[in-house]
């Protein structure tokens, strides 16, 4: 009888939570369910901090403690503070360290500038995508900052 019931266990996922692989019971979970796996198989984060989901076009979605969502195969999660105090980026390969939730386009090139990026504010900004794609950042779009986010800043007439 135990075989019986093991056999109709659904299957452990990986997903990946702030860029380390956890297992998870799918094929749904809940926000807190993804942070106690996460916290259990050694991911340093706690109970109340937001998860957020990663879509695939490198938006990301605030997942609350008590919605279910699918468990997919290598889905990425951020789990931050909620006073989110600090949040380092890359900048065209340089650490460009940022406070608040968000940030514009026109805000994360200033952070880089002052932090010595080699960069000028009418540099075009991109983000580098999970995917390997990426996408412009207009200096009036709203970025929701997290760790390990990637953009390049190039010239205005670089063609390359």
């Amino acid at each position: 009888m135990a075989n019986e019931t093991h056999e109709h266990r659904e299957p452990l996922v990986t997903v990946l939570v702030n860029e380390k692989p956890v297992r998870v019971l799918g094929p749904k979970a809940t926000g807190s369910q993804i942070k106690a796996a996460a916290i259990e198989q050694g991911v340093h984060i706690e109970p109340g901090f937001t998860l957020w989901e990663e879509l695939p076009d490198g938006a990301v979605r605030q997942i609350e403690d008590h919605e279910e969502v699918d468990i997919i195969e290598n889905r990425r999660y951020s789990a931050t503070p909620h006073e989110h105090p600090e949040v380092t980026i890359s900048v065209n390969e340089m650490p460009v360290k940022l406070h608040g939730r968000t940030a514009t386009g026109s805000e994360i090139k200033t952070a880089a500038i002052k932090q010595g990026v080699l960069i000028q504010q009418n540099f075009v900004l991109q983000e580098e995508l999970p995917n390997g794609t990426s996408r412009v950042v207009g200096d009036n779009d709203v970025v929701h900052l997290r760790e390990h986010l990637r953009f390049t800043a190039i010239a205005p007439d670089d063609n390359s």
